[in-house]
């Protein structure tokens, strides 16, 4: 079992995140607490791509009282682990002080730099132990944000907030992924690096030519063609766009609702059964979703700035 501390930021996205990957590969999925999830598998790696956690590891037991954890520890086969890949720290996420529970497990302590991070978080009402856990930062994505790609646009988004787009539709390693608004690409990368095969469209030449250059950059492959999103057609894996939006978010333009439209009815076209698809806009476009046939699961409001609030529509077909 793998345990997942979520963000304290777009924790409800978070959660789906973690969820959407579960789904797709058939694994149980239970939510504990508003911040930490559990999801029935031990295959760390296929989780490792998440973007929105805090931290997230094995679940090697969990316990009620304080008075319960020596014994587990042991049983468990965790103090064994520590002892052959420490040195280890210790730490705590609403539980008990790590100093009152280190007193109880044997091994070399480097808070510094060790080699096995033990992490023990309060959920509800029980304690759960995690390790190796692994915490996530900005840094683990920075390398890939939009002004560190050679074909650089201000409207560009970052890459861990694109990776949790693409990880919400739940797409696999070597399934198909779409991007009908594909813009310089930042959807596209992320797909790319979990192994996802990428098809981008643009109206614009340049953004085209970008998107390419910036998946070369990093060593990836894509397609990329020069298009219109209404006229998209295939049978994809997988779908997530950030849609143009107005001049104001106010005023929602009678070509701008028919764009949208047109679009949202060349994706559910395009999109296989079952699969899902990520539509990012400045407003609540559920009624033009349904209406195109797709059935919106979720929607969350993502604050940019003072003028600009996303909103995240999390559909299936």
């Amino acid at each position: 079992m793998i345990g997942f501390y979520l963000l304290g930021r777009l924790t409800d996205l978070a959660r789906w995140e973690v969820r959407r990957i579960a789904q797709r590969r058939g694994d149980p999925f239970r939510s504990v607490s508003s911040r930490f999830v559990l999801v029935g598998s031990n295959d760390i790696a296929a989780y490792s791509r998440v973007a929105y956690s805090h931290l997230y590891g094995r679940v090697w037991f969990s316990f009620r009282r304080l008075s319960d954890f020596p014994h587990l520890l042991r049983s468990s086969g965790l103090q064994e682990y520590i002892l052959h890949h420490g040195p280890y720290a210790l730490h705590s996420i609403g539980s008990y002080a790590p100093s009152r529970l280190a007193w109880f497990v044997d091994g070399r302590v480097n808070l510094k730099s060790p080699a096995t991070v033990v992490a023990v978080v309060r959920a509800g009402s029980r304690h759960y132990v995690l390790a190796p856990a692994r915490y996530l930062s900005g840094k683990d994505f920075s390398p890939r944000d939009a002004r560190n790609r050679p074909f650089f646009h201000p409207t560009a988004m970052n890459a861990r907030e694109a990776r949790l787009l693409v990880n919400l539709t739940g797409v696999q390693p070597d399934e198909s992924f779409l991007d009908p608004f594909c813009g310089t690409g930042a959807l596209l990368l992320e797909a790319g690096i979990v192994g996802a095969r990428v098809f981008g469209v643009d109206r614009d030449e340049r953004m085209v030519s970008g998107a390419e250059e910036n998946l070369r950059f990093f060593g990836l492959s894509g397609n990329v063609s020069l298009g219109d999103a209404r006229e998209v057609s295939g049978d994809y894996d997988a779908i997530a766009t950030d849609v143009p939006y107005g001049r104001s978010s106010r005023v929602f333009a009678p070509a701008l609702r028919e764009l949208y439209r047109d679009a949202f009815l060349a994706m559910y076209s395009s999109l296989k059964r079952g699969r899902f698809a990520v539509i990012v806009a400045d407003r609540d476009l559920t009624g033009l979703l349904e209406r195109a046939g797709f059935y919106v699961d979720h929607v969350s409001k993502w604050y940019v700035h003072a003028k600009m609030t996303r909103r995240v529509h999390l559909c299936r077909k």
